[in-house]
């Protein structure tokens, strides 16, 4: 491998580890306080490794937001496609997203403490573009129901607003309680009273 040595040569998931590592150390410590060497150190790699593969600490943490947001576009595709009603794909597509949160929690911290918490000196990346992909994706399925007559006509942005409160409350019950409070057949409860208020039926 160009630019290391015999003696450097990474061990196949070397690129795994390192991204494993960067989402532990980032959400443990914070993005400025996590040094190149912890980084190293806990993905059992040498400085050279994670220099070949992502050139630096920065170009480390921006490949994880990269992928995390083709992750999610991966996502908010295979959820918008599900067949059923108008109101059957809103629900599957809030409990998709909200059971992919639970399960990737760590990273989902990660993405809030950065967005929301104090600078910690992590290179510019668009975070809303992801939040911004979940609206567009409920306003178009909103806007199908009432194309289709499922769906009462009416101000389609407060519509999509009161899903994505119903959607946004569950998560953050995960990131700030040990023991959440809504769960996803909360959330569908929750979500059930919308779309029997919006309903044409």
């Amino acid at each position: 491998m160009k630019n290391l040595t015999p003696l450097t040569i990474p061990p196949p998931d070397a690129r795994e580890r390192l991204m494993a590592a960067a989402l532990d150390q980032f959400a443990l410590r914070g993005y400025a306080a996590t040094s190149v060497r912890e980084l190293c150190e806990a993905a059992g790699v040498t400085k050279p490794v994670l220099y070949y593969y992502f050139k630096s600490k920065e170009g480390l943490y921006l490949q994880l937001m990269e992928e995390t947001s083709a992750m999610l576009e991966a996502m908010l595709a295979e959820f918008t496609r599900l067949p059923g009603t108008v109101r059957e794909r809103l629900g599957h597509f809030c409990t998709g997203i909200l059971d992919s949160c639970i399960q990737l929690l760590p990273l989902v911290k990660l993405i809030y403490s950065i967005h929301y918490g104090t600078p910690q000196g992590a290179p510019s990346f668009n975070l809303e573009q992801n939040y911004d992909r979940m609206l567009d994706a409920i306003k178009a399925l909103v806007e199908e129901g009432i194309a289709q007559g499922e769906i009462r006509a009416g101000n389609v942005q407060d519509i999509v607003w009161t899903i994505m409160a119903c959607l946004s409350m569950a998560i953050e019950e995960q990131l700030c309680h040990s023991n959440p409070r809504i769960d996803v057949s909360t959330m569908s409860r929750m979500l059930d009273l919308v779309f029997n208020g919006i309903a044409t039926a």
